[in-house]
């Protein structure tokens, strides 16, 4: 089975039943077999649940058996943080480490297409432009030994806050595997460019659908986090940005990431047969 332009991507955090922080209400079986059911090609998985459900028993032949029963890829893997730290910041340096070591395993278990990577603090934790880039040359040389892609994705909140400037370190980084993850939701929080994502279109390596309202309540992190809503169901005229997408010549599967208060309560198969069938249609009515 090969993942296709078309197909969906059930994001890791879609199927959680929880916060980003905190641990999966459900098993890796129980995602599994709701992302099918739904109608998903693939799912997404965090290094960190990797490891914790290898600890919890489940080896990674049972994963592959799993996948393989239900017809799911696993097809992206997240999420890279903290790799823009240098010597000078030893703790931060040693979180990367121990992160990148548990996407690496998923990596080479179950051979991912892609990882995406980025920095969810504040402007401050990042360094100057051409030491970011430095660092995330080598994070993108440090994949490619896994056979990885490497997703940018950018954050409003963040040192990288919008797509031009992810284009620009992708750029200057200069890596075959160096690319850019377009979350609608930082795309349409953020500085959203139609000339920046055309200019990029070749080197986006991956699509998050997700819709949310007009108004930000709280902050920016809150808001992203907990008050998302179905594709389709917010205020993003997100039929626009995928016509926009297509027209650059972007064509992926597209990976759908729902994180609120109200989905992340929902038994896990009517989570993924929301998340699945509200995007399948906001895709079809764009590009169909």
């Amino acid at each position: 089975m090969s993942i296709g332009s078309g197909d969906l991507v059930c994001s890791h955090f879609t199927l959680t039943g929880g916060t980003p922080t905190d641990r999966p209400r459900f098993g890796f079986a129980e995602r599994v077999e709701a992302a099918a059911a739904a109608g998903f090609a693939g799912i997404g998985l965090l290094g960190l649940d990797h490891k914790l459900t290898n600890d919890a028993g489940l080896t990674d032949a049972d994963m592959a058996v799993i996948l393989a029963d239900h017809g799911i890829e696993l097809a992206e893997v997240e999420f890279l943080m903290e790799w823009s730290a240098g010597p000078e910041e030893p703790q931060r340096q040693a979180v990367a480490r121990m992160i990148e070591d548990q996407v690496w395993a998923t990596a080479d278990a179950f051979g991912p297409r892609v990882v995406s990577v980025g920095e969810i603090g504040g402007p401050e934790q990042v360094p100057p432009f051409d030491l970011l880039v430095e660092r995330f040359a080598a994070l993108c040389d440090r994949a490619a030994a896994h056979d990885l892609l490497v997703a940018l994705e950018f954050t409003p909140w963040s040192g990288i806050p919008d797509i031009a400037t992810a284009a620009a370190i992708v750029t200057a980084a200069d890596r075959r595997n160096a690319g850019i993850n377009v979350d609608t939701w930082h795309w349409f929080r953020g500085s959203p460019s139609a000339e920046a994502l055309r200019a990029a279109a070749d080197r986006v390596f991956v699509i998050q659908l997700d819709d949310a309202d007009r108004d930000v309540v709280g902050s920016l992190y809150e808001d992203t986090t907990t008050r998302r809503r179905y594709p389709g169901e917010g205020d993003f005229d997100l039929i626009g940005f995928l016509l926009l997408a297509r027209d650059a010549g972007i064509d992926l599967p597209v990976s759908v990431e729902i994180m609120s208060t109200e989905h992340a309560a929902l038994p896990v198969g009517e989570a993924a047969r929301r998340a699945y069938s509200s995007s399948r249609a906001l895709i079809d009515r764009a590009w169909h």
